[in-house]
């Protein structure tokens, strides 16, 4: 049977042992830097050269709960402001970037923000670098989608059948805004107002029936396009 002397110094080993990873994770912590003054208060979670990387979670005034880089969030992560509001999504450089979700509480009404932010600002629904986008297509073999110049905003669209530039005979177009003309076997769309959307349809007849051809599609940054579809 162990003394009472030697019963308390294994004791007191014992709970030295356990304080010691403890105090490791403690210094970590309080060495671990996060860059952005409204969330440098406390810090838990991965870190490098002293400065907050992996996942993490940092409080000041305001929480966020995610992933960092070099001190910074980047990636995925969720802020919380100290009035309650949230933003979800993606983080670059400290800044909201990319696909998020912002929720925000006024006078005791719950708003939701969804789309994409480009260096902390909300940039609208579409990606803030994306020049067009295809809405919809079917019975095309073809199609291409150019930006030609950017002192103007004109959209051009021309077709293409058997290797010869056409229009087809019954071409139906609905705009969001703006107007078209036929010019030089190609129609021209000008005075729109950004993003403009713009839907054909028309048919293509063949041996086996008529084809019934639809393309649509968004222009959602300035300048001048050149769309192109064949069914050659």
């Amino acid at each position: 049977m162990k003394s009472p002397i030697a019963r308390c110094i294994q004791l007191t080993t014992l709970l030295f042992l356990v304080q010691i990873p403890c105090s490791f994770a403690q210094q970590t912590d309080s060495t671990c830097q996060v860059l952005l003054k409204a969330i440098s208060g406390s810090y838990a979670g991965g870190c490098k050269d002293g400065l907050a990387d992996g996942k993490g979670t940092a409080k000041g005034e305001d929480t966020y709960v995610g992933y960092f880089l070099k001190g910074l969030p980047e990636g995925k992560g969720e802020y919380t402001y100290k009035n309650g509001n949230v933003f979800s999504g993606a983080w670059s450089n400290g800044l909201k970037n990319g696909k998020g979700k912002f929720k925000s509480v006024l006078n005791g009404k719950t708003s939701v923000v969804t789309g994409y932010w480009k260096d902390g600002e909300y940039a609208g629904i579409s990606e803030p670098d994306d020049e067009y986008r295809i809405t919809n297509i079917s019975r095309i073999e073809n199609y291409s989608i150019k930006k030609t110049a950017s002192n103007v905003n004109m959209i051009e669209i021309s077709f293409e059948k058997v290797m010869k530039k056409y229009i087809p005979r019954d071409l139906s177009i609905t705009l969001s805004s703006g107007y078209k003309i036929e010019q030089n076997l190609k129609i021209i769309v000008q005075n729109y107002s950004l993003p403009v959307n713009c839907s054909l349809h028309f048919t293509i007849p063949t041996s086996g029936g008529d084809l019934q051809c639809n393309f649509g599609f968004n222009i959602l940054n300035p300048g001048k396009y050149e769309v192109f579809i064949s069914n050659n």
